[in-house]
């Protein structure tokens, strides 16, 4: 079997990153090892701890809440499958949206050889997001969009950001102050104050 390149950390990060943030006590990390030496249960905790932020990051980035549950299968049915040889260089979180971030390109991927992508944007559910916020993060281009919600939305540090996107610590922050700088463009654009 191929490995897959994000289980490996320290062949694409530079030297110039600073190590990651609570790895050995992040939560999820302990039941990692415990799914690691055959404890079932902790899989199922880990799933029951990382499902419901997973799926709201998938339904952000996808049409309707079936395909982010499709997404979200498909999430955790590759993660099962590489998590026995995961070698825990990057929090589980970054590993596991890493592949939530690679099933939503392959997603619009898929359907974009069959459908028009602006048929299928939907408004992702406004809960605490103004509609003006989310129209202007949809202005965005795609990279510069993710990046914010990942670090913002989702919550993940500069380190699992970079990890999720494929990129070097440094080309991370720099990606996000990239976003940050259009999205207030945006929004002053639009009319809004920046406070």
């Amino acid at each position: 079997m191929k490995e897959s390149p994000h289980l490996k950390r320290s062949d694409r990060v530079e030297n110039d990153s600073p190590p990651a943030e609570g790895l050995a006590t992040e939560p999820g990390n302990a039941l990692l090892q415990r799914f690691q030496a055959g404890e079932q249960a902790a899989w199922a905790e880990l799933v029951a701890e990382q499902s419901p932020r997973l799926f709201r990051y998938l339904r952000h980035n996808l049409p309707t809440n079936a395909d982010a549950e499709d997404a979200l299968s498909e999430t955790l049915m590759a993660a099962v499958r590489a998590l026995p040889s995961f070698d825990g260089g990057v929090s589980i979180t970054a590993f596991l949206y890493s592949l939530a971030y690679r099933k939503v390109a392959d997603f619009w991927r898929k359907r974009s050889s069959t459908v028009e992508l602006s048929e299928t944007l939907a408004a992702p559910p406004a809960t605490e997001i103004s509609a003006e916020l989310i129209d202007a993060l949809d202005s965005l281009p795609e990279q510069l969009r993710q990046v914010l919600l990942l670090r913002y939305h989702v919550g993940l540090n500069v380190s699992e950001v970079a990890e999720v996107m494929d990129r070097s610590y440094k080309g991370a922050e720099s990606l996000l102050s990239r976003a940050r700088m259009q999205l207030r463009e945006a929004l002053q654009r639009a009319g809004i104050e920046h406070g």
